[in-house]
């Protein structure tokens, strides 16, 4: 439903919004989450098989609250992105940006040929503008609601970033650092700890990233496994971070009661 980027706000105002990653399908989970206060969701469909109407059962769960929902989108190709847009969504999250050219491409497919984009002028028909109800409202404003993000996650991403930061549009920049690590290193051995690899390369690489858009007027957003990584790199002045995901709040709770029920039966 086209409503206002509540995410996008809070950026603008300064603030320093958490997020949730959904890796699961359906809105019971979405629903839940979004009651809890999450101010948004990033909901997979990179790794994560997922029909366009479910995805539209979780945006409509969301609205328990007021959270936003973007989605990490399986690649820049954009016939992907416009379909995905015409759901309603409010932002996507591009993986594995790696040229300003292609970071123009993203722009391109989330606007109209007015804004310099190609998306069919379809609106009156989507979900995106309530069916057509917004149909005056929504070519005139989706623009500055919504929210375009992308990954940098290789070698050559970092080093075309000041070009990649400089595309207009292109609201949020997010190290990826699992891939980027595996750009770097021989062995999945060497990728075992997600979210806390201590890998000097890599660590100069995402520094780069981080100095690069926090001198820009782009955020920063981030992703950690945890309170303790979360907080870390909100400290490091990132703009927007993701704790966690779905499906490790329930691993990870599952595996804490069990570990204390079988310590106490010892």
């Amino acid at each position: 439903m086209f409503r206002e980027n509540a995410l996008k706000e809070k950026l603008r105002r300064g603030e320093k919004p958490l997020g949730c990653w959904v890796f699961m399908s359906g809105g019971d989970t979405m629903e839940l989450l979004s009651l809890t206060g999450f101010d948004a969701f990033i909901i997979d469909h990179e790794h994560i098989f997922a029909s366009p109407q479910t995805l539209i059962d979780q945006m409509r769960a969301a609205q328990a609250n007021e959270t936003t929902c973007l989605v990490r989108v399986p690649s820049d190709d954009p016939v992907t992105i416009k379909r995905i847009i015409d759901t309603g969504i409010e932002g996507v999250l591009v993986p594995t940006i790696e040229t300003a050219e292609q970071a123009r491409n993203v722009v391109a497919a989330c606007r109209y040929r007015p804004h310099g984009g190609h998306r069919g002028v379809g609106y009156p028909e989507t979900r995106a503008a309530d069916w057509g109800l917004k149909e005056v409202d929504y070519p005139a404003r989706y623009r500055e609601r919504f929210l375009i993000a992308v990954i940098i996650e290789t070698r050559l991403g970092v080093e075309n970033i000041e070009e990649i930061v400089a595309v207009d549009g292109i609201d949020m920049l997010i190290p990826g650092t699992g891939d980027l690590l595996a750009d770097l290193v021989d062995g999945f051995d060497e990728l075992a700890s997600y979210g806390s690899y201590e890998h000097d390369e890599l660590s100069t690489l995402v520094g780069k990233i981080e100095a690069t858009v926090k001198q820009s007027s782009k955020w920063l957003g981030g992703v950690a496994r945890g309170v303790a990584g979360a907080k870390q790199l909100l400290d490091r002045g990132y703009d927007f971070v993701t704790p966690t995901a779905d499906s490790w709040l329930l691993a990870d709770s599952a595996k804490q009661v069990l570990t204390g029920m079988r310590r106490v039966d010892a």
